[in-house]
């Protein structure tokens, strides 16, 4: 068995342990799984991404560290792998929350993750204050459990209400749903290359690979198709670099491990994350809750800088990013840079 399976596996194994109350209110069905079949899909061109810190971030963005293993040998494994690298390898920690969560008998509720000097994990449960309020205690313990199980120190968890409101598509918007599958699907067969088809707006918007030469034999084609389901929609067709979406796609996962990993933990007084990539480097902004005049400013900066650079270096060799490069920039709590 692989390290990294064996760690999965001791990871696993260690949550069977965590010790919750019985849940005494039982929600009627999963929000989670609602929420991917009620809804139409959104459909998004990628556009320029610009940097920006973190102001808020949902949990399924994250991913959680094993920093704790029972079993020695996994133990001693598990040293050698950098404590960012464990965070990257292991279970996300949406998972491990819904998991928890699903096994005390709750299923409709949300969860959500904001950064800042401390971390605010937000469950909310369907009803009202009162039912809040009846499972406040459970809910937090449960939570709570979680997170010190992975040696998280820097959180708050908060529990409130919500009310759903559901809107049903229009007779419009389903037709139009039923065009865009129809035309990536017939596209598709046809044999060529589709990223997405966006039927709602005022053009359908059908995006294929910078590798897909065939643009205007695929407009003309669906055109014809559209046309043959009655609309008189016009189709616009947008090139997309798929091997650099990869690329920041793996960047981002990084960043995800690399915030979680340091912002759950006091030591590190991580308070949010951003980056800006381009040309095939990244420059990832970590910011702080540190003054440049704090005592422990200097040799917590030199940490966070050797975390970081310890788990990329792990992990890009053997990744699409391994020609990229990549910066990395400590902030203060006012924005500046570190002068060391």
């Amino acid at each position: 068995m692989k390290v990294d399976d064996m760690i999965k596996k001791e990871m696993d194994e260690d949550m069977k342990k965590i010790q919750v109350p019985s849940s005494l209110y039982d929600f009627a069905r999963n929000i989670k799984e609602e929420s991917e079949t009620k809804e139409r899909p959104v459909l998004k061109k990628r556009g320029k991404r610009k940097f920006q810190f973190a102001a808020a971030a949902l949990i399924g963005l994250g991913v959680l560290t094993g920093s704790a293993f029972l079993n020695p040998a996994v133990a001693e494994m598990a040293s050698k792998i950098p404590y960012l690298g464990q965070v990257f390898k292991t279970k996300s920690l949406d998972v491990l929350l819904w998991e928890a969560l699903e096994k005390e008998g709750y299923e409709r509720f949300s969860l959500g993750m904001r950064p800042g000097e401390t971390v605010l994990f937000e469950v909310r449960v369907e009803g009202s204050e009162k039912d809040a309020d009846r499972e406040r205690e459970n809910i937090t313990k449960i939570v709570d459990n979680v997170l010190k199980s992975k040696g998280y120190d820097s959180y708050e968890i908060h529990v409130s209400s919500f009310m759903p409101e559901y809107t049903s598509l229009t007779e419009e918007e389903e037709k139009m749903g039923k065009l865009g599958e129809e035309v990536e699907k017939t596209l598709k067969n046809t044999g060529y290359e589709i990223q997405f088809v966006n039927p709602f707006n005022d053009v359908i918007e059908i995006s294929i690979p910078l590798t897909e030469a065939r643009g205007e034999e695929i407009k003309k084609a669906s055109l014809e198709i559209v046309k043959a389901n009655g609309s008189d929609k016009e189709v616009l067709i947008t090139s997309v670099d798929v091997e650099k979406n990869n690329r920041e796609d793996t960047w981002t996962n990084y960043l995800r491990s690399i915030h979680e990993g340091l912002a759950l933990k006091k030591e590190y007084k991580v308070s949010g994350y951003g980056y800006q990539y381009k040309q095939n480097k990244m420059n990832i902004f970590i910011k702080t809750s540190m003054k440049a005049s704090d005592e422990e400013a200097k040799e917590t900066v030199g940490k966070i800088r050797k975390e970081i650079t310890t788990f990329i270096e792990s992990e890009k060799e053997n990744s699409v990013l391994k020609n990229d490069d990549y910066e990395i920039i400590v902030r203060d709590k006012t924005g500046k840079d570190f002068p060391f």
